[in-house]
């Protein structure tokens, strides 16, 4: 995964999403007492919310670019004091402090593409939670349909407009291996003027390991962790096939 690309056009893909996701890290956030802990804080789209409210967020990623980005937007908002950041593995990180709250947002768990890999981060995230915290992540759901149908073909799934006219168009393509639960995506950003002429197009790439709600309680076991819910879409409500994000809730074992 080219981190510098990503560093630079992480926020044209999520600025056309409806922010549920980090609605509801900000809302389960609220009443956590102590430092916050961000695994993959990337540019600080999550973070950045968070110290909104008061917050306190310790932030690591492995990306320097990630880190620099976010650094940046959060000197604009005057938000250093609230927010730490850390360049760190988050298979080996080791902070000498426990948090009552961990979250890895934005399927940043799947990027490590086995078991083990997984596995480590989740028993490293242990070892920094206290008695009673909880650890709170999401992934995306790797339904059949998604698998399956239009496997390696370009789609596009969303546009940004710009505000000097013309717009950004996201597209996407899958190349899912059922065998080892991966998938080699393809993201491609068009920019296009008024008169819809492409004026340039970039691609980055991205692999992930995907899971299904019985890996995850499998990973978790391993990690001396415990599922407490399993939800959808950052609502209450519980996984099914029109589930697009599994929102996991875990604690000590």
């Amino acid at each position: 995964m080219n981190y510098k690309d990503w560093a630079e056009w992480y926020d044209i893909f999520y600025s056309s999403s409806e922010h549920k996701e980090e609605n509801y890290y900000t809302e389960i956030s609220k009443n956590i007492e102590g430092n916050i802990l961000e695994i993959g804080v990337g540019t600080g789209r999550i973070a950045i919310r968070l110290a909104e409210i008061g917050k306190t967020i310790i932030g690591i990623d492995s990306s320097s670019e990630m880190i620099e980005k976010a650094k940046e937007k959060i000197s604009e908002k005057k938000l250093s004091k609230k927010i730490t950041l850390i360049i760190a593995d988050m298979l080996n990180f080791n902070l000498d402090e426990k948090f009552n709250l961990i979250i890895i947002p934005a399927n940043t768990l799947l990027l490590c593409n086995d078991e083990e890999e997984q596995t480590k981060v989740l028993i490293n995230c242990q070892k920094h939670l206290t008695d009673n915290g909880k650890l709170i992540f999401n992934v995306y759901y790797p339904d059949n349909e998604m698998i399956n149908e239009n496997n390696n073909e370009k789609f596009m799934f969303n546009t940004v407009n710009i505000k000097n006219g013309g717009r950004y168009i996201l597209y996407s393509k899958n190349d899912f291996d059922i065998i080892s639960q991966t998938n080699e995506s393809t993201q491609f950003i068009e920019k296009v003027d008024h008169n819809g002429n492409v004026l340039f197009q970039k691609k980055l790439k991205v692999k992930t390991r995907y899971l299904y709600p019985e890996d995850i309680i499998k990973l978790c076991e391993k990690s001396n962790l415990s599922v407490e819910n399993m939800s959808r879409d950052f609502s209450d409500l519980p996984i099914n096939q029109t589930t697009d994000n599994i929102v996991v809730v875990a604690k000590k074992t």
